[in-house]
């Protein structure tokens, strides 16, 4: 049972594909995993095995969202991968993307109209917050790719270290660059966000509304009575936090390798030689001759001996130091200030006064 859903944002489809493929090696089932770029001018189509619709069949207890019929092991990810089975989809008011795994039934079904009906929901209807399920749904609109995935308490940290991998991108960084061009993370469901209009647009919108607000205020002064009307003065605060971010990793890997090695040693060798030479002379009392005689020489030789003695010549030393920097954070807050014009006269005659002494 699925205790919590992790997503990962990518600028390419080939960044995502390549992180499925690390999921899927690690032992993470593919009825979990779920994939979904954009396909803006068919780029990825070449990817896909087929074409998602609403004539799509999917069975209501296949909790892997996998398409019911003869291609039900390669077009849901089971089998040979999740990317066999990625197809392509056009979610209206949207646009096309490339997609496999879970997801995939939610975007075809009911609410799929809208961006926020489509990918978004989906990602709310699976415990994603509102606010990131809209920004995931802006990044996909964009161009980008998303995993998502669906763990266990137990896994969550293993499926974590292998997204936060090269290609993954820093969404919160990403989404500031989106507020600061305008977009301001959507609306309600069916109304378009400020971040999907131009830029042109979204300014007309704003001042037409700033405008109708000041004349609404102005009405509403006029002949106003009997009652209080209010401006609140606003100033905004500044707030730094920190979080923490990978740096990169260091992998340090140790291996045996064997290399040829010579070493000389001089060893000794004995040798036991018979001759016979011919003599001709008169026999001596010295000779002992006539009786039982044994004489041994044994031969001996040296052989080498190896032994092997393992010595450490050296250590590698991995160790983690902690700095502490301070960095200055520079941005801009607002406040309102308030002018307050007082056009009344002193209405008191001045002309009648006297001097009194």
């Amino acid at each position: 049972m699925a205790d919590k859903t992790i997503t990962s944002f990518f600028d390419r489809y080939e960044d995502a594909a390549d992180a499925v493929r690390r999921l899927e090696a690690a032992g993470i089932p593919h009825r979990d995993i779920s994939l979904i770029a954009n396909n803006e001018g068919e780029r990825y189509s070449s990817h896909a095995s087929r074409t998602w619709g609403e004539d799509s069949r999917f069975d209501d207890d296949d909790h892997d969202g996998a398409a019911t019929g003869a291609t039900v092991g390669t077009l849901a990810g089971g089998g040979a991968g999740l990317l066999a089975g990625l197809g392509m989809l056009a979610i209206p008011g949207f646009g096309p993307v490339v997609a496999a795994g879970w997801l995939v039934p939610t975007l075809i079904g009911a609410g799929a109209g809208a961006a926020i009906g489509g990918l978004g929901g989906s990602l709310v209807d699976a415990g994603v917050d509102e606010d990131d399920a809209r920004a995931y749904a802006e990044g996909v609109r964009r161009g980008g790719a998303l995993v998502t995935v669906r763990a266990s308490e137990s896994d969550v940290d293993r499926i974590v270290d292998i997204l936060d991998d090269e290609g993954t991108v820093d969404f919160e960084e990403r989404q500031s660059n989106w507020r600061s061009e305008g977009w301001t993370g959507g609306t309600s469901a069916g109304i378009p966000a400020a971040g999907m209009m131009s830029g042109r647009d979204a300014m007309a919108a704003n001042t037409d509304k700033s405008g109708a607000a000041s004349m609404a205020n102005r009405d509403s002064l006029s002949g106003a009575t009997g009652r209080d009307e209010v401006i609140p003065v606003v100033e905004e605060q500044l707030h730094v936090g920190k979080r923490d971010v990978s740096g990169g990793r260091v992998r340090i890997h140790s291996h045996v390798v064997e290399r040829p090695v010579q070493e000389q040693v001089n060893l000794r060798e004995e040798r036991v030689h018979v001759e016979r030479r011919p003599v001709d002379r008169a026999l001596k009392d010295t000779d002992a001759a006539f009786r039982d005689r044994t004489i041994e020489a044994e031969e001996r030789r040296e052989q080498a001996v190896v032994s092997k003695e393992a010595r450490v010549k050296e250590e590698l030393v991995v160790r983690k130091d902690v700095e502490q920097r301070t960095e200055t954070i520079s941005d801009t807050v607002r406040s309102t200030e308030v002018n307050v014009e007082d056009e009344r006269r002193d209405t008191l005659d001045k002309s009648g006064t006297k001097d009194r002494r």
